[in-house]
């Protein structure tokens, strides 16, 4: 007798809670932007103000005023693309 596998619905699968998770993050992003109510954030200092400074940086990765909101989307938007890939393909295989 074959085995008849039933499909998880979209949002019980991880990559889209990953994905949720990161436009979450982008909402809450933008409406302390908007609203100016968010946390004081210390001065950046070491290596994060490297990264903030580089040119490539400012240019094109500088979705915010606040730059801790930039380096935290970058990085979530780095692994939110790669969990994203490796869920799609695991669901692909199976």
């Amino acid at each position: 007798m074959d085995k008849v596998y039933k499909k998880r619905p979209l949002y019980k699968r991880s990559w889209f809670q990953t994905f949720l998770a990161f436009l979450v993050s982008q909402l809450y992003f933008n409406f302390v932007e908007l609203t100016g109510w968010g946390p004081k954030y210390r001065e950046m200092n070491g290596f994060p103000a490297n990264i903030v400074e580089l040119d490539f940086f400012q240019t094109y990765l500088s979705f915010y005023d606040n730059p801790w909101f930039n380096i935290i989307t970058v990085f979530l938007g780095v692994f939110t693309i790669i969990q994203i890939i490796t869920g799609v393909t695991k669901d692909i295989r199976n």
